[in-house]
């Protein structure tokens, strides 16, 4: 059964995690992966399928997925692997994803670990069966990863990447924005019925801290762009 955790809405209070679930049946079968980096709604905001995100233990890139119809697949994405720690790729290491979300200000995070499964970046083939995590020691830049979040809705804003040691204590994790979400730090601010956006969501997003100044659409495509697989 899915166990759900509300948490207070700090930072600090989604920096820990230590129980997991049972597993998920993983949907990467009936999926194409998405083409374009950048879409324009109907207020003319960029809306991102792609994005890079890079901390301490390792540096991701993480793509929305479509469904054969051409719909995006809420419940899937596909990540990739830049880099990982020394730390991270320790012996005995794994990793194992989680989603959490920000509603009525206040943080949920569910602790079922999402379903993972492998494929290579290059065919597209499927080269490992659906588990609920991977040893971080055989992570490559050739390989990529189809991970269920099991949220056909869309609620959920965040994948939790958290590395355990063979004791089950956590090594090192990162959040980050689960696409497709409003490419403009600006924009990202508010949620759609024009309230603020939660803090903890805002300091997420890629271009939170950059300099921007005379960016254009175009720009904020070419950066995206730069980040799908």
């Amino acid at each position: 059964m899915k166990l759900a955790t509300t948490l207070i809405l700090t930072a600090t209070a989604l920096l820990t995690l230590s129980s997991c679930g049972t597993s998920k049946s993983s949907q990467s079968a009936a999926t194409t992966t998405v083409q374009a980096s950048t879409v324009t709604n109907a207020g003319t905001k960029v809306v991102t399928s792609c994005q890079k995100s890079s901390g301490t233990d390792m540096s991701v890139n993480i793509s929305a997925v479509k469904n054969s119809s051409g719909t995006i697949n809420n419940s899937l994405v596909k990540i990739k692997f830049n880099r990982l720690s020394a730390a991270a790729t320790a012996s005995g290491n794994v990793i194992r994803f989680f989603k959490w979300k920000v509603a009525s200000n206040q943080a949920y995070m569910d602790q079922t670990p999402a379903t993972v499964t492998r494929y290579v970046l290059s065919s597209g083939t499927v080269d490992q069966s659906a588990a609920t995590s991977i040893t971080a020691s055989t992570v490559t830049t050739s390989q990529g990863y189809y991970i269920d979040l099991n949220d056909a809705a869309g609620e959920y804003q965040v994948l939790k990447a958290v590395v355990y040691n063979s004791t089950g204590s956590i090594v090192g994790q990162q959040n980050i924005l689960i696409p497709q979400f409003l490419g403009v730090a600006a924009d990202y601010a508010y949620n759609a019925d024009g309230s603020a956006r939660a803090q903890i969501l805002r300091d997420l997003h890629p271009l939170a801290t950059a300099d921007i100044t005379g960016w254009t659409s175009t720009t904020y495509s070419n950066y995206y762009a730069a980040t799908c697989f």
